[in-house]
C-alpha cells in the first residue's frame, strides 16, 4: 500500500498540482476544475478525469493515493 509521504509531488502552482507515482505515472489535480486524472502511459501526460471531485489538496492527494494502489498494486 502506497501512502501520501511515498508520492513525489512533482509541480504545485497553485492551480495545478502533480504527483508521480513508484512506476511513473502522474496523478493532476486541476483545483479551478475540481478535477483528478490519471496519466494513462507514463510520460504522455494523456490523463484519464476520474469521478471524484477533490474538496482541498489533501483530500486529492488521499485520492492519488487510492489510484495508485488500485492501478498498480
Amino acid at each position: 500500500m502506497i501512502r501520501p509521504s511515498e508520492v513525489d509531488e512533482r509541480l504545485d502552482t497553485g492551480r495545478v498540482v502533480e504527483w508521480q507515482s513508484p512506476a511513473g505515472h502522474r496523478i493532476r489535480w486541476e483545483r479551478e476544475r475540481d478535477r483528478i486524472g490519471w496519466e494513462v502511459s507514463p510520460g504522455l501526460e494523456d490523463y484519464k478525469w476520474l469521478p471524484d471531485r477533490p474538496r482541498d489538496k489533501r483530500h486529492a492527494l488521499r485520492i492519488a493515493c487510492d489510484t495508485i494502489n488500485r492501478e498498480e498494486l
